[in-house]
Order: structure tokens, then sequence, then C-alpha cells
């Protein structure tokens, strides 16, 4: 056999395992496609799904009666919402510095 004759043997041998190999991995290819997907869908789900469990506590429903319908607890809780009083208290004491002088409680004289 000559020399040109192996290296085409081998080059068919190589072309050969390398089309085995590109048809072995485009299954799994299609899945991961799929699967990363999914993940970036349940990701995109866990905020709105936090919120609408907490909503569920709030309108009596327990932890517990939520896990019996299925829900499990949210990896992602709303953050909690500050209610207008505790921020209209500290609005005066933020207003002391005002800059503006006051004026003084003593008496003028007249002359």
């Amino acid at each position: 056999m000559k020399a040109d004759e192996i290296l085409k043997k081998a080059e068919e041998l190589q072309a050969a395992q390398l089309a085995a190999k590109q048809a072995a991995v485009e299954p799994l290819a299609a899945i991961l496609a799929r699967r990363i997907q999914l993940q970036n869908e349940l990701s995109a789900s866990e905020v709105p799904y936090g919120k609408a469990y907490v909503e569920a506590e709030a309108a009596g429903w327990s932890a517990a009666e939520l896990a019996a319908l299925g829900a499990t607890e949210p990896t992602h809780r709303p953050r909690a919402r500050r209610r207008p009083g505790k921020q209209q208290a500290a609005a005066p004491a933020a207003s002391h510095d005002s800059g503006a002088e006051i004026p003084s409680q003593a008496p003028t004289v007249n002359a």
C-alpha cells in the first residue's frame, strides 16, 4: 500500500468518526437547548410566584395549607413595603436644619 493510500484511508476513518460523534451529540444539543429555555422560564417566574405566595398568605392561607396545594416556599419574596406612617414620622426630624433663623423671643426696647 502506498503512503498516499494510507493517508486517504486515515482521513476516511477520521471523517467517519467525526460524523458519528456529530450524530451522537445532535439529540443532546436539542435537549440541552430546551433545558436552558425551561430554566430561564423558571427563573423568570420566581418573582411573580413569590409575590403571589405572599399575597395568598396575607389573605389567610397558612404555609401548611399552601404546601398541601403543592405550593412550596418561594425563593424570592417581595421586599416589605414601608408604611406611610413611618415615613411621615421621619420627615419632621429631617426638617430641623432648615437654615432659617428663628427670631429672638427677647422683648425689644424702643429708645
